[in-house]
């Protein structure tokens, strides 16, 4: 079975103001061993979580939950809350960038851009070993991409006021040198020329700082789709996880080198207006729905799922979020019904509202897989 890793990014919020807070060393400081390995990301506000590279849902499952937990503990002893999403609700003075001299070279590159540049997303490492069939597969996703922002929106608000996007964090992220969609690619040699010319000619620091919303990793044999907001739920970014790597070892499909423009202007639609947004058919580049588009994913994806045995959950829980909204959706009605103390208690979501025991009784979780080291 194709294994797969998730990295997930929290920030740590005041609990009465919803501001960043810089507590994302004291809390990696803090964090027990055995829910993962916890990073340190760009923003001292930030702390990030990757799985172990992992067969089964059931065992990503496992590793994230521990770390919410952890998590959450820690935020609640310092007044603050831990929140998957993709942008914070308010932006304050505390924030600076963490101690690092990779993060000082790039906040000197970036320049005022840091400034604004608090985002929380979800990155999902598919591994492929061969090389071009990675650059296939990440073809094969570009077409998509908007289908699953629109499905992963997650930051409605930021600088305290609702921004009427579903992905503010996307229309930040696109003003970095590399953002959106990537292009087509020939094969992997054109990749690596590609990226390279990017670094020597100063657009970007390395080959690890290319922001695309897919790309190929720097460090091990996998395709990194990067497309999604971080989530609010486990079950929220488990979903993402299950189709993601179904989509991409359902890759060598069709060979068109889809136009580009039009996927990031259907990437800019699922940021403004996620599940309700009109995007381009991969198949047919005619106009679609994006929840029509949802349930056309789902069939174009069902064999993988069927093989991973995971088309039991993704059934259950595609339709919840087309049904009930994705996490952009959720906050604002937590923010309309209780305001900020309603987008608090979203903060460190293990489980779903009806689920118990942190979401163990998910329809349709597969069985436990072997966790091991990606053969880099």
């Amino acid at each position: 079975m194709t294994r797969f890793g998730i990295e997930e990014e929290f920030m740590l919020l005041d609990e009465d103001t919803l501001v960043p807070v810089p507590l994302g060393s004291a809390a990696r400081t803090a964090l027990p061993s055995g829910s993962g390995e916890v990073m340190k990301e760009f923003l001292t506000s930030q702390i990030e979580v990757a799985t172990s590279p992992v067969s089964t849902l059931a065992d990503a499952g496992r590793e994230l939950r521990a770390f919410r937990e952890g998590l959450d503990a820690f935020a609640r002893r310092h007044a603050a809350v831990a929140i998957g999403t993709g942008t914070p609700f308010g932006i304050g003075p505390e924030t600076s960038v963490s101690a690092s001299e990779r993060y000082s070279t790039i906040a000197h590159r970036l320049g005022h851009i840091v400034d604004g540049h608090h985002v929380n997303g979800l990155h999902l490492h598919i591994e492929v070993a061969d090389e071009e069939a990675r650059v296939r597969a990440m073809n094969a996703v570009r077409p998509w991409m908007p289908t699953l922002l629109a499905l992963s929106g997650n930051s409605p608000f930021a600088d305290a006021q609702d921004t009427g996007y579903q992905s503010w964090r996307s229309i930040v992220m696109r003003r970095l040198p590399l953002a959106g969609c990537p292009p087509h690619f020939q094969d992997f040699d054109d990749y690596r020329s590609t990226v390279d010319g990017l670094v020597r000619q100063g657009v970007i620091s390395d080959i690890a700082s290319v922001s695309w919303a897919a790309r190929l990793s720097a460090n091990y044999p996998t395709i990194e789709i990067r497309v999604f907001d971080a989530q609010l739920a486990v079950a929220d970014t488990l979903l993402l996880a299950a189709v993601g790597r179904a989509l991409a070892v359902s890759a060598p499909g069709d060979p068109r080198a889809h136009d580009t423009d039009s996927i990031q202007a259907s990437l800019w639609a699922a940021s403004r207006d996620g599940l309700d947004a009109t995007l381009i058919d991969p198949e047919t580049d005619a106009l679609a729905s994006a929840r029509d588009l949802a349930a056309l994913l789902l069939r174009t994806i069902t064999p993988a799922l069927e093989e991973s045995g995971d088309l039991a959950f993704v059934q259950e829980h595609l339709d919840r979020v087309v049904r009930s909204g994705n996490g952009a959706q959720r906050q604002r009605t937590a923010y309309a019904e209780n305001g900020i103390a309603g987008l608090r208690s979203l903060g460190c979501a293990v489980a779903l509202p009806g689920e118990t025991e942190a979401g163990e009784t998910m329809t349709g979780m597969p069985g436990t897989g072997v966790p091991g080291e990606w053969n880099a």
